[in-house]
């Protein structure tokens, strides 16, 4: 079906509803968990003595916007090719590849978003990261580059998203303690990485159909599944080995450490890529993650 042939949605709250599923704050496929990365780079350095909430306030607002931008122009970049994907178009994750939102409609919310989001940053003095995970996020959809159609590259730019936002929480929290932010820019990166691993798994089919050149088309399923799995296991071991030696408190990263080694047995499981069990493991490293703040604290 083309992007043409969609069935409009009536105006009002209907029609927001499909703008914030567009940007994947609601749906199937929600990635409302992300907007905490800067949350998780603020505390892991400022612990919870004394926290200016204003800025907190702004950190989660700046990283939200951001965040549904980032993944807006993701959609509108792939409204063709996602809609030619029998798996997206059954889940509906996209509304300008079901017709639902032209592009140019869509386009606008998401540009205000940007905007405001930057703003925010500049006010509580995160702006060049902001921008830069801005700009590596429309890196990895946009053209002409599309990172995210090139082999390995897509992996990098997808890690480098997240620890830009991290970034941008412990830039806010001015303080300086360089093994924790060394530890936690390594974890982020790796989980970061392995998220990606899913996207790359869950679009193989259609990826390769279309001659899209991804890390997974160039080394097969099976090398990125295993990919996977070392990835989920280095990081479970980094934390663990940081917890023995002091650098977080043991007991939470033992917590967090239990988290991913649940993952690695889902990974053994059918039904893995299914959004909704995406989104549990996504609540659970939240949950997990408040909990280790504040033990950590």
């Amino acid at each position: 079906m083309s992007i043409k042939e969609g069935i409009r949605a009536k105006p009002g709250l209907q029609r927001i509803g499909l703008h914030l599923r567009n940007m994947r704050l609601v749906g199937p496929d929600t990635v409302i968990t992300a907007p905490l990365l800067p949350l998780l780079g603020f505390f892991l350095l400022h612990g919870m003595q004394d926290v200016p909430w204003l800025t907190i306030a702004g950190l989660l607002s700046a990283s939200l916007l951001l965040t549904a931008t980032i993944f807006g122009l993701n959609n509108v970049a792939d409204a063709e090719i996602d809609a030619r994907d029998p798996l997206k178009q059954a889940n509906g994750v996209n509304p300008v590849a079901l017709g639902q939102l032209t592009q140019r409609e869509a386009m606008i919310p998401i540009l205000g978003c940007g905007l405001l989001g930057l703003g925010i940053a500049a006010r509580i003095s995160i702006f060049p990261w902001a921008l830069l995970a801005l700009t590596i996020g429309a890196l990895y959809s946009l053209p002409p580059l599309r990172l995210k159609e090139r082999a390995g590259l897509d992996l990098l730019a997808h890690s480098l998203v997240s620890l830009s936002a991290l970034a941008m929480g412990m830039a806010a929290a001015q303080a300086n303690y360089p093994l924790r932010a060394a530890v936690g820019v390594a974890w982020v990166g790796l989980l970061s990485a392995r998220a990606e691993t899913t996207n790359l798994i869950r679009d193989y089919e259609s990826d390769r159909e279309q001659g899209i050149g991804t890390t997974a088309v160039r080394l097969g399923v099976r090398a990125v599944w295993r990919l996977r799995l070392g990835l989920l296991l280095t990081a479970a071991g980094l934390l663990l080995f940081a917890g023995f030696l002091g650098v977080f408190s043991l007991v939470p990263a033992l917590l967090v450490a239990t988290v991913m080694l649940l993952e690695i047995l889902a990974l053994f499981r059918p039904g893995y890529y299914l959004p909704t069990q995406r989104l549990l493991f996504s609540l659970n490293y939240a949950a997990a993650g408040v909990v280790f703040v504040l033990l950590s604290g």
